[in-house]
């Protein structure tokens, strides 16, 4: 898998156009969607905030053709122009186009409605206290809806191990989406149509570069395995001090593709040099002696991570997440055993 199989499509996308659903943009990304067998994620509180916009939009332009009458009241001999009805019914009338052309442009997807039975709420106020994005400063301080369709997506994304489009102007979406190797943001609805539209050639391009120049990825696996707990399988040792010697990437897939970021897994051999204590007994004494020895262990670990690419040069910019399939790193080397 190299492309996403599921998307997401913030407020700000459909805001952008102006509601259109009939847009050059959402227009070209339909098809385009469908022949990728997308699902659309749509988490309720992002469904929420789209009734509300598209409420909000009824009512300001409702209230522009009553303005429009009052200041040119020639308008009303124009046969083109809407009658004037009772504001309720209006807004009903108005509501109920703008939901059905909703509906229509929805009807093109297969839709998943995400709710909250997978959303971690102490997480989410965790983000609030420490104003991790959506969360900001100023107006950015009450994104609840943001967080939590945040949250659904990426629960979503591991419940079904898979990897979700998200489409977003908003650049606190970004920031957040750089913490899950899972989400993959995309500024524009272009950008993730002109992705898919691509072919597999670009995929296979992205991991030579990325083996080519592995020093970021590399550095980083070393980082991550260096704050692995380092355990030895005899009670008898004890490792007092190691540090990660080298790394090398045997092995490197793309899993999934966006527009500035990829997320790939890999297979890479580290070796570790570790200092060993043990108490060594001797055969001709009835005392015991301290030894002490650093020894070189060769391990394969893998893993996944998130990076950001240049998308001209295909440089790895930064290691956004990277995270290690072991908890743990054992050391078998015993050295000593004289008896």
């Amino acid at each position: 898998m190299a492309f996403p199989n599921a998307v997401f499509l913030d407020t700000s996308v459909l805001a952008g156009q102006q509601y259109n659903f009939a847009s050059a943009a959402l227009s070209s990304f339909t098809p385009v969607a469908a022949k990728h067998k997308l699902t659309l994620l749509l988490p309720d509180p992002t469904e929420r905030e789209i009734h509300r916009q598209i409420d909000e939009r009824s009512r300001e332009a409702l209230a522009a053709l009553d303005s429009a009458r009052r200041r040119a009241p020639f308008l009303a001999k124009w046969k083109h122009f809407p009658a004037a009805v009772a504001e309720a019914r209006a807004n009903w009338e108005v509501r109920g186009v703008a939901l059905k052309e909703l509906d229509a442009f929805l009807k093109q997807f297969v839709v998943q409605k995400l709710g909250y039975d997978d959303v971690d709420v102490a997480e989410i106020m965790r983000w609030y206290d420490k104003a991790i994005p959506p969360f900001g400063n100023g107006k950015k301080r009450k994104e609840f809806p943001d967080a939590f369709a945040i949250a659904c997506l990426a629960a979503y994304a591991d419940k079904h191990g898979t990897y979700v489009a998200v489409v977003s102007e908003d650049p606190d979406f970004q920031l957040a989406c750089k913490r899950y190797a899972s989400l993959l943001h995309f500024r524009s609805l272009p950008a993730l149509t002109e992705l898919l539209l691509g072919d597999q050639s670009k995929v296979e391009a992205l991991r030579s570069a990325i083996l080519s120049a592995p020093h970021k990825l590399e550095e980083a696996i070393a980082t991550a395995v260096a704050e692995l707990p380092m355990v030895h399988l005899d009670a008898d040792y004890e490792i007092d001090d190691s540090n990660i010697s080298s790394v090398y990437i045997a092995d490197l897939r793309v899993v999934a593709l966006g527009s500035a970021e990829c997320t790939v897994t890999f297979e890479a051999e580290v070796e570790v040099e570790s200092h060993i204590i043990w108490n060594e007994w001797h055969r001709d004494e009835e005392d015991r002696t301290t030894e002490r020895k650093w020894v070189l262990t060769s391990r394969t670990m893998s893993g996944s991570a998130k990076l950001a690419i240049d998308p001209s040069t295909l440089n790895v910019l930064e290691i956004t997440v990277l995270s290690l399939d072991q908890e743990h790193l054992e050391i078998h080397d015993t050295p000593g055993r004289l008896w």
